[in-house]
């Protein structure tokens, strides 16, 4: 189902059903709904935890996997008024140009136009969220679960 389905589904179910964040596209889910275990063989050989040498063996991790389209996410907020960034600059002595901007204009035209340069990146902010069972790692936050962000230079 692409972005414009869901922003168009989106009008028929109830509010308890689907659970938004400030950006249009982006549906919270249950966090341990994002995580898929993966296999990576390894080509080397190591010691097992019971000491035993294991010639071509696998490691078995668990990760998030991000499940919305950026461009999609562009493209479905093309109609947004230009956010004017000069509200959210940071002050003169901290790294960040830019901080405190809420996530319903993550994907607005400015800020596209600022990430294609390829000058700039960007760090989420926001609290744990335990009612979808996110908690948050001590130095950063996932997009889908972010109330705001902050532009940096690269």
């Amino acid at each position: 189902m692409t972005v414009k389905q869901m922003i168009e589904n989106k009008r028929f179910l109830e509010d308890n059903e689907v659970i938004t964040t400030d950006t249009e596209g982006i549906y919270m889910r249950d966090y341990q709904d994002t995580l898929v275990t993966r296999e990576i063989p390894n080509h080397y050989g190591y010691y097992n935890d019971a000491g035993e040498y294991v010639e071509n063996g696998t490691h078995t991790i668990t990760h998030y996997r991000y499940a919305h389209n950026p461009m999609e996410l562009y493209e479905a907020n093309t109609n947004q008024p230009a956010v004017r960034l000069e509200d959210y600059e940071a002050p003169y002595f901290e790294q960040a140009l830019y901080k405190g901007i809420p996530m319903r204009v993550r994907y607005n035209p400015t800020i596209r136009n600022m990430m294609k340069t390829g000058n700039f990146r960007i760090k989420y902010r926001g609290g744990s969220k335990p009612q979808y069972g996110f908690v948050r790692n001590q130095h950063n936050t996932l997009a889908e679960y972010a109330d705001t962000f902050a532009i940096y230079p690269k």
